[in-house]
């Protein structure tokens, strides 16, 4: 595989990536009199992907409560329309185990970077309720 073979070199890059996710965002839907709601819609699932984690960690240990709060990056294919404030589900090593029992739950901060080979979305961790 030589440079500027951008297909072979996506290839090659899926080939490293170890996790799954599946991104929802909300959208609206008009319901019983005519009234108008936000309502979370997957628009992607069984994504391959790949997390890592940025040395950012803001988490916070107190009396009464833990608070985790850290940025990540998830590492996808660049065909993938993601938009700031989606929530991404993903299963931590869910490529090789699909029954993956380690699940984060992020919110995407930002635009992504896209590339020809793949994209960079930036995420946080933490109290997304």
């Amino acid at each position: 595989m030589g440079f500027g073979n951008t297909s072979a070199e996506r290839a090659a890059i899926e080939r490293t990536y170890e996790d799954t996710a599946e991104v929802s965002r909300t959208v609206p839907q008009t319901g019983a009199n005519n009234i108008t709601k936000s309502v979370p819609s997957v628009v992607y699932s069984s994504i391959i992907c790949a997390l890592s984690h940025t040395g950012s960690d803001k988490s916070q240990q107190t009396e009464a409560q833990n608070r985790i709060d850290y940025d990540a990056v998830i590492f996808a294919g660049p065909d993938l329309l993601i938009r700031p404030g989606d929530r991404i589900s993903l299963k931590r090593f869910g490529r090789d185990n699909p029954e993956s029992p380690i699940v984060y739950e992020f919110e995407v901060v930002g635009r992504p970077s896209v590339y020809a080979t793949h994209q960079e979305i930036k995420v946080k961790d933490g109290d997304l309720s």
